[in-house]
């Protein structure tokens, strides 16, 4: 779709305002969601995207992501005390500083089987029963988040970055099967979530004396639950209307690029959904070097910011994990693993 000079120059507007507020107002980062919503339907409008299927559409995506949610946190409320039992035996045996790299390594490999929310809800879960530092709270909570990530694009089920490669290449020359990203992927994938684990155990290393595994005795209110499901859908829609709002913007200045220069320019993966950026970006005619650079930089860079992955939001969420908190640790974080990303593909590809 061609947009306009003064369209492009908006929209451009409204990126930076997207990657701006979040870090500098108390207001938007404690109303993200309302935020997002709003930037959200500007975005829109000066696209011009408005019709009656989009609006069903951006009412009805949040849904199932809603839904798990409430579903996920309705039985960690009521059969926690059954739950943790499991965990208990990892951190009765183990040092945190293991238990803690164990479990966000097995939730980054199972994150592509499993929903991403449901990873991001037990990542919580374990964060609110064990009495960690807020800083050590917020670092397990972004090097796990970067893990399910990285781990939730192996297959096409349980993240749509992974469906929307199968698609796009299923019917072209590469004649893509359910395990395509699995085989292509999984060996620049697995160090990622591997050295994602190691942080998070390297963060607790000196919390011996202080972790303690507890029994959450008293009940979270319906009310509480509902609150977190309404916002979680708000978070959703609001990615929703960014990611058609500015899909435009991203067709007209980053879908023509090369596979190294969209490594990095996407980067606004933290704003818009990746699946999204695939769905312009990929096309079956795709070379695998090029396709290696598109992938890993749409599947991590998205850590970034709050609003730039599922699990982040859910996460944060529950876990009451403010913007800047989390910008502090997970810019950082992305820019070093994205650097180490380009420098090993450029030498291997």
């Amino acid at each position: 779709m061609e947009i306009s000079l003064l369209a492009k120059i908006l929209l451009g507007l409204v990126v930076l305002n997207l990657l701006v507020w979040p870090l500098k107002s108390k207001w938007v980062e404690n109303h993200l969601e309302l935020f997002l919503l709003i930037v959200g339907a500007a975005a829109v409008t000066i696209s011009g995207m408005w019709s009656k299927e989009f609006i069903y559409d951006a009412l009805n995506s949040p849904v199932n992501v809603a839904f798990i949610v409430l579903v996920v946190s309705i039985i960690f409320n009521y059969y926690s005390r059954y739950i943790f039992r499991v965990l208990f035996v990892l951190f009765r045996f183990f040092e945190p500083k293991y238990s803690f790299a164990i479990l966000v390594f097995l939730l980054g490999i199972t994150s592509s089987v499993f929903s991403v929310t449901v990873a991001a809800l037990i990542l919580a879960e374990v964060l609110q029963v064990v009495n960690l530092e807020r800083e050590q709270t917020v670092k397990v909570t972004v090097y796990a988040c970067y893990a399910i990530g990285l781990g939730a694009v192996l297959l096409p089920l349980a993240e749509p970055l992974g469906l929307v490669i199968y698609k796009e290449l299923a019917a072209g020359p590469h004649q893509a099967d359910f395990f395509f990203v699995l085989k292509h992927f999984f060996w620049w994938i697995m160090p990622a979530i591997s050295l994602m684990a190691l942080a998070a155990g390297y963060t607790v290393r000196n919390a011996n004396a202080q972790v303690e595994l507890h029994i959450r005795e008293d009940k979270e209110d319906t009310r509480s639950m509902l609150r977190r499901t309404w916002h979680i859908y708000l978070f959703v829609a609001a990615l929703t209307l960014i990611s058609t709002g500015l899909r435009p913007f991203a067709d007209a200045t980053i879908a023509r690029l090369s596979g190294k220069i969209l490594f990095w320019a996407n980067s606004v993966s933290v704003i818009i959904d990746n699946a999204t950026l695939a769905a312009i970006e990929i096309t079956p005619d795709v070379t695998i070097p090029n396709l290696m650079y598109m992938v890993i930089g749409l599947a991590a860079f998205g850590s970034m910011l709050i609003q730039g992955n599922l699990p982040n939001i859910v996460a944060a969420e529950k876990l009451g994990i403010k913007s800047r908190e989390w910008a502090r640790v997970a810019v950082p974080t992305g820019l070093v693993l994205m650097s180490g990303y380009f420098v090993a593909l450029w030498i291997v590809l």
